[in-house]
């Protein structure tokens, strides 16, 4: 029997949506389960509405929000199996808001993990911060990456070509970029032509010394904008908001076959294995001599490179970590329904 499946989001278009949840979307049907994806409007009226239209499917996953207690029992109360998924450390501030720590968001994130029936997080880092909440299930899902889509790198550059080091994300990520300004204008004087490949809905902002390309981020040239990258880029802050960050930007670079020079923050621990895939710099001087290393060397970059995109398609790839997740989501929908749910 097929049952349905709502993932209420704010952003049904946003990456977390896409590649978490849609990205996966075949997977969920051959196990019964028909997604259908429900926008949440930010704030107002209309979110009654929207509760309504989520709650007439087996289970509702709500997606990264942290609804106010009001909006939390309307939902909860029209709901009759509820999950909640997230994919950031979403009881903190992001780093350059101040103090991370945020009553508001941790009393909203208690109840919304103990009032939930289920629990999805990212990394092993977001399930440490559900745990002491009491969850009643909790599953570590890891977005996957569709190695399929992406593909290998493509070989050798031409003579001449210029080095590319390559960042992927968004304007709320982009301030990780300022973090490694000095060793990016180092390895770029370090080596001729070589530059910084942006791939943002935004242009990254002022990186002295740093010759930057932007290329503006569509999802139809996602993966060829990749394949122009020669090593990816994951820079983060050492913060309780960073240490939630789950990685995606390492898992994108893997499976285009390129390496990674990353934070040693969160997940990027788990992901970069250092001399094999990629390089986890934890100083300014580690970072500058990464880059150095990999931009002058194109064998290494290949070679690190092929292990990365191995390592894409056997651990982190849809057709590997879709199927277990949508066992668990089967049996959240066909579980009792709570107490009181109507």
């Amino acid at each position: 029997m097929t049952l349905r499946l709502a993932l209420l989001t704010v952003e049904p278009e946003g990456p977390s949506a896409r590649h978490r949840w849609l990205g996966i979307a075949p997977i969920l049907a051959e196990a019964g389960l028909a997604l259908e994806v429900v926008r949440l409007p930010r704030e107002g009226g209309d979110r009654p509405e929207a509760f309504a239209r989520a709650a007439a499917a087996s289970l509702v996953v709500l997606q990264r929000r942290l609804l106010r207690h009001g909006d939390f029992r309307r939902l909860r109360e029209a709901a009759a199996r509820l999950a909640f998924d997230f994919d950031d450390a979403v009881t903190y501030r992001d780093p350059w808001r101040g103090d991370p720590h945020s009553t508001v968001r941790a009393n909203r994130f208690v109840r919304t993990v103990s009032g939930a029936d289920a629990v999805i997080a990212g990394s092993e880092a977001l399930a440490d911060l559900a745990r002491p909440c009491g969850p009643r299930a909790l599953f570590v899902a890891p977005t996957p990456v569709d190695a399929a889509a992406y593909g290998p790198a493509p070989g050798p550059r031409a003579p001449g070509e210029p080095v590319r080091f390559g960042w992927i994300g968004s304007r709320a990520t982009l301030p990780y970029l300022g973090g490694i300004a000095g060793p990016l204008r180092a390895a770029c004087a370090a080596v001729p032509g070589a530059r910084l490949l942006v791939v943002a809905d935004r242009p990254p902002g002022d990186l002295p010394g740093v010759p930057v390309e932007f290329e503006a981020w569509t999802e139809q040239g996602e993966a060829e904008a990749l394949r122009r990258m020669d090593l990816g880029l994951m820079p983060l802050t050492d913060d309780p908001f960073s240490r939630g960050k789950c990685g995606f930007k390492v898992l994108q670079y893997a499976a285009t076959g390129i390496p990674s020079v990353a934070s040693p923050v969160g997940a990027n621990l788990a992901l970069v294995e250092p001399g094999r895939t990629g390089f986890l710099p934890a100083t300014p001087a580690a970072w500058e001599e990464a880059l150095v290393r990999l931009a002058r060397d194109p064998g290494e970059r290949a070679r690190l490179g092929a292990a990365a995109r191995g390592q894409a398609e056997r651990r982190w790839s849809t057709a590997v970590l879709g199927p277990p997740l949508a066992r668990f989501l089967r049996h959240a929908a066909e579980a009792a329904p709570r107490a009181g749910a109507s």
